[in-house]
């Protein structure tokens, strides 16, 4: 499945959060604290391998063109 940008983008909301292993991700107070929506959040919790794997694609193609714009 392709993911939107804005999808991406709630993935990497809810990563930062996750990452930080303050918060145990099924608690309210870790959904108020990446800022999403309750249907947001849900669906980068159900999707969250393929949104992981999108996001390290779009990590990758946004080096290649910053390092292509650099050139």
């Amino acid at each position: 499945m392709n993911y939107t940008k804005r999808q991406i983008h709630h993935f990497r909301s809810y990563e930062m959060i996750r990452s930080s292993g303050v918060y145990n991700m099924f608690s309210a107070q870790a959904r108020l604290a990446s800022g999403l929506t309750k249907d947001e959040y849900t669906f980068v919790m159900e999707n969250y391998t393929e949104l992981k794997e999108a996001s390290e694609a779009a990590a990758a193609d946004e080096m290649l063109l910053d390092a292509v714009d650099k050139s």
